[in-house]
């Protein structure tokens, strides 16, 4: 059910703003995959739970602090939900970014079996099949 698909994409983007791995983990299934290929910073792919915990320690590595702003939870179909969001970044010099990008997640069973990053809203629709 798309309902159930958008609690676990507000619940995993609660616990990611919360700063907890633990949740991060516990909500993403074994096999997950994060696809961060299309970021301005990172374009690597992390797949499974030690990935899930290499891309946060990474992300904690390049940040002091960063919050993802959800701006709508987008079902599509059953299993997929396309979240537009402003990512606010402090860097290690205290300079806060701000910036735009959407996910694409994908959830089975109430796990995100699946998470692609894209610098743009119309970029994600476009992904998933659909348009603005």
């Amino acid at each position: 059910m798309s309902r159930a698909t958008v609690e676990v994409a507000r619940r995993w983007t609660a616990a990611y703003n919360r700063r907890d791995l633990d949740d991060l983990v516990e909500l993403t299934d074994p096999e997950v995959v994060l696809d961060n290929s299309n970021a301005a910073f990172d374009g690597a792919v992390y797949r499974g739970h030690d990935g899930v915990r290499e891309w946060w320690s990474w992300v904690r590595g390049m940040w002091k602090r960063q919050d993802i702003q959800p701006q709508e939870f987008i079902p599509v179909g059953e299993d997929q939900v396309i979240v537009p969001v402003q990512l606010v970044s402090v860097g290690r010099d205290d300079v806060e970014t701000v910036a735009r990008g959407a996910g694409l997640i994908s959830v089975r069973d109430g796990k995100v079996t699946q998470l692609k990053t894209f610098q743009s809203k119309a970029e994600a629709l476009e992904a998933a099949g659909l348009s603005e």
